[in-house]
């Protein structure tokens, strides 16, 4: 009997403590509206969801590349450079090589030298690889078909011009020859085509009159000496022009030539010979340069 008595206050009490704060009094409107702005700004500044971020590493030099792939994936363009060129001075032993001086007659077996001033009109870079090809015609020179048009280490950039010299010797026969020759990049293609022709007279006999009124002037530069050796051509007869430095032969000159420019290392005393020459022989005239005042 006590128990029960003890036990209905107590529930009582539990129930009227769980009601607390859980109902506003409908006569207080303040209340309702603190309550609401209260929810309002909870929701307003609610804290973002955390947005995921997938880092991709950076492709770096050890990537293997797929021949034609680019490293991105995508197709690789291959790079490719067109080699041409022009030429724009051609000379014959230092003569304009124009269209009468190719038909000026040499005398047979003549060393002569073709000189170009070739242009390098292309965006490709020459270097020691690039050749000069023989193709077809009359052979002027010895050795391999193809030879190197410079020494390694050197070459010629897009827009740069390029001095070429070729020593060739004429055919041992009279005659009019053609000879073909083209200039072939490192892959081997030919970008540039030029022929030679050479016309080889009948050797004069007889004798020759020797140059006349020979003389010299010179122009030094540093590293540079160049004597300018000029004469009179006193026959009618002659197959060339031969010229010697200290008694060593330099070089054969065609029918009809009166200068020849010598380029030297260093200044100092050379004496000079220039004979002209037939089947017959020689006639040479004798003169000494001094150039030990060039600084």
């Amino acid at each position: 009997m006590n128990i029960r008595q003890f036990a209905i206050p107590a529930l009582a009490l539990i129930l009227t403590a769980c009601n607390i704060g859980v109902s506003a009094p409908q006569d207080q409107p303040g209340l309702a509206t603190s309550a609401a702005q209260t929810v309002e700004a909870a929701l307003t500044s609610a804290v973002p969801l955390a947005t995921a971020t997938l880092e991709v590493p950076p492709i770096t030099g050890a990537e293997t590349p797929i021949p034609g792939v680019a490293i991105d994936g995508t197709t690789a363009e291959a790079t490719f450079c067109e080699d041409t060129a022009q030429i724009n001075a051609w000379e014959r032993d230092f003569v304009i090589f124009d269209k009468a001086e190719a038909e000026k007659p040499i005398a047979p077996g003549t060393t002569f030298l073709i000189n170009l001033q070739l242009q390098n009109t292309s965006p490709c870079l020459w270097t020691h690889q690039y050749m000069v090809k023989y193709d077809s015609g009359e052979r002027l020179h010895t050795g391999p078909d193809t030879f190197p048009i410079m020494q390694s280490g050197f070459s010629v950039k897009p827009g740069e011009t390029f001095p070429l010299s070729l020593q060739f010797t004429a055919p041992s026969k009279p005659g009019n020859y053609q000879s073909e020759y083209s200039l072939i990049n490192a892959d081997g293609k030919a970008f540039l085509f030029f022929g030679i022709p050479t016309t080889v007279g009948t050797p004069s006999t007889g004798n020759i009159a020797a140059p006349g009124d020979l003389r010299y002037e010179y122009s030094c530069v540093p590293g540079l000496v160049t004597i300018i050796l000029k004469w009179k051509d006193k026959s009618d007869n002659e197959d060339g022009f031969r010229i010697y430095r200290d008694g060593t032969k330099v070089t054969d000159l065609a029918p009809g030539s009166t200068t020849y420019d010598d380029l030297l290392a260093a200044p100092g005393s050379y004496t000079y010979a220039v004979a002209a020459f037939n089947a017959s022989g020689e006639s040479p005239a004798n003169v000494t340069a001094e150039t030990t005042n060039c600084q």
